[in-house]
């Protein structure tokens, strides 16, 4: 276990910088993963913590160098902080990046959200055991409101909308590379993934290879399209049961 980021960086200055933030439960290899907060008994939302990550950390301030990181990677982890930090975070992540780094965020989406509020006939709920009888669709718009917690970490403190987080991404400076609801993680449709990348250059458009990976790995047109549908047929089955 590291004490910090630059201190992780200075050990491992010949590899990939990649970083998992927010990794909870699910620590990935060859990740830098990141978390600010120990296994709470009343978590019910990211599971126990069976690896200890790389590095607790407060992500509002994980370093004040440069250029130094390749991929940083948040899945479900930036609806826990208010617009005005995740605007502040992003704003260090750009300077933590290299030209052509990639931040790859996975979280909900309010249309998305919105949008099955409207479209489902009854709530879908969650069927594991430890969740059960919690709304799938409208949990997002507060979190796990139903754990007592201290530092409220669980809680959901803003749920932005797509188009309004890829344009503060841009006014930032960062180039958005994907904007699909068709996600890896969680629940497609009712949330989003966005890829966005450090310009290279000032003045030029062009996606460095570690973008066109992630992109890539997103499938194309039609295939995330296909997930989205699949996603929504899932829950309109769930909301008859």
């Amino acid at each position: 276990m590291y004490k910090s980021l630059d201190e992780y960086i200075l050990d491992n200055k010949d590899t990939l910088i990649r970083l998992h933030i927010g990794c909870g439960s699910k620590y990935w290899d060859q990740w830098c993963n990141i978390d600010a907060y120990p296994f709470n008994a009343s978590d019910t939302h990211r599971g126990n913590m069976k690896n200890k990550p790389d590095i607790w950390a407060d992500l509002k301030n994980l370093s004040n160098s440069n250029n130094i990181v390749d991929t940083i990677c948040t899945q479900h982890v930036l609806e826990h902080f208010y617009r005005h930090e995740v605007i502040s975070i992003f704003k260090n992540f750009y300077n933590l990046l290299k030209p052509g780094g990639v931040i790859i965020t996975e979280m909900p989406d309010l249309n998305g959200v919105l949008n099955l509020i409207k479209i489902l006939p009854f709530k879908p709920y969650y069927r594991d055991k430890h969740i059960k009888n919690r709304d799938i669709v409208t949990s997002q718009l507060y979190g796990a409101s139903w754990e007592s917690n201290s530092r409220d970490y669980p809680y959901h403190k803003y749920v932005w909308e797509r188009n309004e987080f890829c344009s503060k991404l841009e006014e930032i400076g960062f180039q958005i590379v994907l904007s699909t609801g068709a996600t890896k993680s969680h629940v497609p449709f009712r949330d989003m993934a966005v890829i966005c990348q450090k310009p290279i250059s000032p003045n030029k458009k062009i996606l460095s290879d570690n973008s066109k990976y992630w992109k890539k790995n997103y499938g194309n047109y039609l295939y995330r399209i296909f997930i989205q549908i699949k996603s929504i047929t899932k829950l309109f089955l769930l909301s008859l049961k």
